[in-house]
């Protein structure tokens, strides 16, 4: 599937962003990746509520990774490869996993619609800068929506009590009108199954805030807690499907760190 036109000038946008520094080719880097694992692996409670319909909080246990190596890198549901130097990171080919369920069941009668899950692939880059850590994603959902997905946050650090270090998030995600109409929208077939009035959702920007936890347990490994909450924006939140304003993801996990 090829990407429109606009959608790709909207990635080179934000990738260009952060990417004042000049750019280096590939063989000029080979120190700055590491030959070995580098961060954490274990495995993790994942709890999300997307507030749609009926099926309230969704919950798997599964493996846990935040780590580097060599070119791969897997950063929660983040997994990719580094390409060419740019800025205080790398252009990075990657894609988002999606553990969200778009299974929307009626109030009114409870017949369901499966809108499948998403398949976001793209690029993105990790700018770790001395004031912070700033991500930005820009994908294209290779799932039935076929729309766009946009992301840019920023992270900084906080070491507390006992070396308990704290990482606030603050991000805008957008969702292009396609990739919005197809999780959130009603058509006539579908508001005659679910009883839910017809809808049309349209693109949209949703703003996020976050917290990550880390909380050393003893020796190398370590408990890490990570909240996010979204908020809809008004092209998703007036959707009869909504039956609140935002979005929840939690992730308890257990892992050991390689150094």
């Amino acid at each position: 599937m090829m990407l429109r036109q606009s959608n790709i000038k909207f990635i080179l946008l934000l990738l260009c962003v952060a990417f004042i520094p000049p750019c280096y080719a590939l063989d000029d880097i080979p120190n700055g990746l590491p030959d070995r694992i580098v961060g954490d692996i274990g495995g993790a409670f994942y709890s999300s509520n997307l507030h749609i319909g009926t099926e309230g909080a969704q919950s798997l246990v599964l493996p846990y990774a935040f780590f580097d190596y060599q070119r791969f890198f897997a950063r929660i549901d983040q997994v990719g490869i580094k390409t060419f130097k740019m800025g205080y990171g790398y252009l990075e080919v990657s894609g988002k996993i999606s553990l969200d369920s778009y299974k929307v069941k009626s109030p009114i009668n409870g017949n369901s619609i499966n809108k499948g899950s998403p398949i976001p692939l793209g690029f993105s880059t990790f700018q770790e800068t001395p004031i912070g850590g700033f991500f930005v994603n820009a994908y294209h959902d290779f799932g039935k929506s076929k729309g766009a997905l946009y992301e840019a946050s920023y992270f900084t650090e906080l070491e507390t009590y006992k070396k308990i270090v704290i990482y606030p998030q603050v991000g805008i995600e957008r969702q292009s009108s396609q990739y919005a109409n197809y999780y959130y929208s009603i058509n006539t077939g579908e508001s005659a199954l679910t009883g839910y009035n017809a809808f049309t959702a349209s693109a949209t920007n949703n703003l996020i805030a976050g917290v990550m936890i880390e909380i050393p347990i003893m020796d190398n490994w370590y408990m890490n807690i990570y909240g996010k909450r979204k908020w809809m924006g008004s092209g998703i939140n007036n959707s009869p499907v909504m039956n609140r304003s935002f979005q929840d993801n939690i992730v308890a996990a257990l892992a050991y760190r390689f150094k």
